[in-house]
């Protein structure tokens, strides 16, 4: 499923745990891994302009250079010593829109990024890096939160996944999400977790029904959809825990990761601005902030 993966690095502590996980996908899917640092040239750009000052920003000083090729070179020495291929390049513009550039490019099919714990994924919600190319790239993108490693599981610091998360609510976005779940399921032989969560917020949006009528049309919706997923992935030889629960999506999906010691979860979104329409408030964008295990999103088709 994945062949080419790309990890963008700026060198930091917090890229990686991001690295990590890579690296273990790429070794599962014998990928291809690509290391990308970009130099983020606005700031001096934004600079000159208020200036006035005309200058090559290539004659700047190779610093910069010397970093990104230290940090990409560093993700290169790891995914050689594991047997695997790397390809590392160093871009200068604005980080987000080389990195969508390069994800054409090189036909990246996979995204590996890092972010910086609880306070940071607020930040980076509101604007940085992560959160523009979560909204716009076209591809999957992994979200890795960067933590001490005594806070990590084992399956974590053993980069692997033993138990996998997908919420479905049976959407064209979900479905894509579950054929990406059923794939690292059965590549990692892990279990695949399915929850389907009745909201109680779809009430207002169902006048004249009462709310015993519409929980009953949800749970047996709920239960077709479940069943679905189920027989795909008896056919893929993967096992499976189904569940239905009631309350507000995106906190009993960070309840059920809890409960049910889940050390990945993959979450579809919708078209391309859809989950830049829906950034504030969205489910995707409330597990992101909170999940404490990486978290997979796919855009829907």
């Amino acid at each position: 499923m994945y062949t080419d993966i790309l990890i963008p690095t700026g060198g930091s502590d917090h890229v990686k745990p991001a690295i990590r996980y890579g690296l273990s996908l790429a070794r599962r899917y014998d990928a291809t891994v690509h290391a990308l640092h970009v130099i983020d040239s606005s700031p001096i750009e934004r600079k000159l302009e208020l200036t006035a000052i005309e200058t090559d920003l290539e004659t700047l000083t190779d610093t910069w250079y010397d970093a990104g090729d230290a940090a990409t070179q560093e993700i290169a020495t790891q995914a050689s010593e594991q047997g695997l291929d790397a390809v590392t390049e160093i871009r200068r513009g604005i980080p987000a829109r080389e990195i969508a550039s390069y994800i054409t490019d090189a036909g990246i099919d996979l995204v590996c990024m890092g972010t910086r714990g609880h306070t940071g994924l607020d930040r980076f919600l509101l604007g940085s890096v992560t959160a523009r190319v979560v909204r716009t790239v076209d591809v999957p993108v992994l979200s890795v939160k960067s933590r001490p490693t005594e806070e990590m599981s084992d399956s974590e610091l053993l980069e692997d996944f033993e138990n996998i998360l997908v919420p479905t609510d049976g959407s064209k976005q979900a479905q894509e999400a579950v054929k990406h779940a059923l794939d690292l399921a059965r590549t990692y032989e892990a279990t695949l977790h399915v929850l389907y969560v009745v909201d109680r917020g779809a009430y207002a949006s169902r006048p004249g029904w009462t709310w015993d009528e519409l929980q009953q049309v949800l749970e047996q919706s709920g239960e077709k959809i479940l069943e679905n997923v189920r027989s795909q992935a008896d056919a893929d030889g993967v096992s499976t825990v189904t569940e239905i629960h009631h309350g507000v999506p995106h906190q009993s999906i960070l309840d059920y990761c809890e409960q049910h010691s889940i050390d990945f979860v993959v979450l579809g979104t919708h078209g391309r601005s859809g989950l830049s329409r829906q950034l504030v408030g969205s489910v995707t964008e409330r597990v992101l902030r909170s999940s404490d295990v990486p978290v997979l999103t796919v855009r829907g088709a």
